[in-house]
């Protein structure tokens, strides 16, 4: 396993799978400054596959991304959902992508989800400006409205590859390595 790490590290590669905890947004958040020391000027590839997470571990790896500067590939690479969603669209515009067999759901993460088994609930008050601060985010990111936005989080918008790219969250959709056809 050890080898297998040092080879993703190596290539610049970071995988977010299961629930966006804290310790998910640390270990992804310590490997993006690390490279980024390591060689400020070659991409990284970050590949996403979570559909549910903490908004504040979401925000963190974003402004994690914005901070550093080499350019961040973002790839779905299975269900992305909830404060995933956001790392997903964070990557550097040109360089957000998605598999053939992924989806996206916009959604707000529920009042409870991802607090790493801590006691402490965020308020109403707390997760409302969350809320907020996501549907800001993912109007810079995709070019869609905040009253699109906010309908879509509450309706828990189903994306597919066909839709993801023309709503803002991906530039494009790979197929065997390749650009696949878009349909708009």
């Amino acid at each position: 396993m050890n080898k297998l790490m040092n080879d993703m590290f190596d290539d610049r590669t970071i995988i977010i799978s299961g629930e966006l905890s804290r310790n998910t947004s640390t270990a992804a958040i310590s490997q993006l400054l690390l490279l980024n020391a390591t060689d400020p000027d070659a991409e990284i590839k970050l590949y996403i596959d979570s559909a549910t997470g903490s908004l504040p571990a979401g925000f963190a790896i974003c402004d994690a991304i914005n901070c550093i500067k080499p350019e961040v590939s973002t790839w779905a690479i299975g269900a992305v959902g909830s404060a995933a969603t956001l790392v997903l669209c964070s990557g550097s515009i040109g360089k957000r992508y998605m598999l053939p067999g992924s989806y996206v759901v916009l959604r707000q993460p529920d009042h409870d989800e991802g607090l790493d088994g801590e006691p402490v609930t965020p308020t109403t008050a707390d997760h409302r400006k969350w809320s907020d601060e996501m549907v800001r985010l993912l109007v810079a990111k995709t070019g869609q409205d905040s009253d699109t936005i906010a309908r879509d989080l509450r309706n828990h918008l189903r994306l597919s590859t066909t839709d993801a790219a023309p709503y803002g969250i991906v530039d494009q959709v790979m197929a065997g390595g390749k650009y696949a056809p878009q349909g708009n």
